[in-house]
């Protein structure tokens, strides 16, 4: 009985964090810009995800954007570049809950005079609270103002990767940028 209900409390466990290890990635993009023609690119001077001063966390997604968006040609510039790059970012509550079977087996009851052995079947709540965090990345083309590009990833957010930040930043920068199919000739 207890092996069992350990068996299956693992099995949820393990199925809820295994789907939920990398985040979810999206990308979009106007397909009627021509992307050729953007070389340069620079950040816009107050950032979404600053509030009055740059966070690590700005720095570190500064930091993984440059490398990736130089990977692919692009020329960092703080002189009207051709492409502004905008963060977002935002972290919600959330709560799984599933019933999870339960026997439990009874003793001896009486009823109308009479003695039976019973067992009853019944259900427990498996309560699952955790974190989503979402990255948006804006590519907005300086002269008309306009996303041209966007990226973004979904996932949950755990100890383990907000221990080590950067890391994490860095790594999801490059799974977005995975997405981002221009490169440009120098």
């Amino acid at each position: 009985m207890k092996f069992k209900y350990l068996v299956t409390t693992l099995c949820i466990l393990f199925i809820t964090t295994a789907c939920t290890a990398t985040p979810n990635i999206r990308s979009n993009y106007n397909q009627n810009i021509d992307f050729s023609h953007y070389k340069t690119f620079g950040f816009f001077e107050k950032l979404d995800t600053d509030s009055r001063y740059e966070s690590l966390t700005t720095q570190n997604l500064k930091e993984a954007t440059i490398n990736q968006m130089t990977q692919r040609g692009f020329v960092l510039s703080n002189n009207k570049p051709d492409l502004l790059v905008n963060f977002r970012n935002t972290v919600e509550e959330r709560q799984y809950i599933d019933p999870m079977p339960i026997m439990g087996y009874g003793g001896l009851s009486q009823s109308r005079s009479h003695f039976y052995y019973g067992s009853s079947i019944g259900y427990r709540p498996y309560v699952d609270n955790y974190k989503v965090g979402k990255l948006t990345i804006d590519l907005v083309d300086s002269k008309s103002n306009k996303v041209v590009w966007q990226g973004e990833a979904v996932g949950r957010v755990n100890e383990a990767n907000q221990s080590n930040l950067k890391v994490t930043l860095h790594k999801t920068i490059a799974q977005i940028f995975a997405k981002f199919p221009f490169f440009t000739q120098q």
